[in-house]
């Protein structure tokens, strides 16, 4: 009777020791996706950039409609990775749009985009730069960071 007893508590235990161990349910944060810079010191912000990879093209740009007639546009060809890009090296195109008008699109001359982070689902950097327009007014765009989930092409 004693050995029943025994192997009764013994089980009770186990049993309260077990269901009491539950698996976490909560999954990972997703980073929230986001756009900001700064364009001659104006601070301009999005909580909606898009995104578009194509591992085929080894290319990815990644947009950001900042108000209803202003965008910065980053792009990167020949391989994507955690790293620093700089315009000079001629494989990405920084873009910053404030208008309709050819005259409001400043093109990047000089700066560096740099991915902190490529997962398989998002990509995360900082990028500044010095824009350009066709009639040769300058700008800094400076401060920029992006967070934004990607789709595959």
């Amino acid at each position: 009777m004693k050995k029943i007893k025994y192997l009764f508590l013994v089980l009770t235990v186990c049993a309260v020791a077990f269901s009491s161990c539950k698996k976490s349910s909560t999954k990972p944060a997703t980073p929230a996706q986001s756009i900001s810079l700064k364009f001659n010191g104006t601070a301009f912000s999005s909580s909606t950039p898009t995104a578009a990879y194509s591992k085929s093209q080894g290319a990815i740009q990644i947009i950001g409609q900042l108000n209803s007639t202003t965008v910065v546009y980053l792009a990167i060809t020949g391989g994507v990775k955690v790293g620093t890009y700089n315009v000079t090296d001629g494989n990405i195109a920084l873009t910053f749009s404030n208008g309709t008008a050819e005259a409001n699109n400043f093109y990047s001359t000089a700066g560096a985009l740099v991915i902190t982070s490529f997962t398989a689902t998002t990509i995360s950097g900082t990028f500044a730069f010095t824009g350009t327009t066709t009639t040769n007014v300058n700008v800094s765009i400076t401060e920029g960071t992006f967070t934004s989930n990607y789709t595959n092409q």
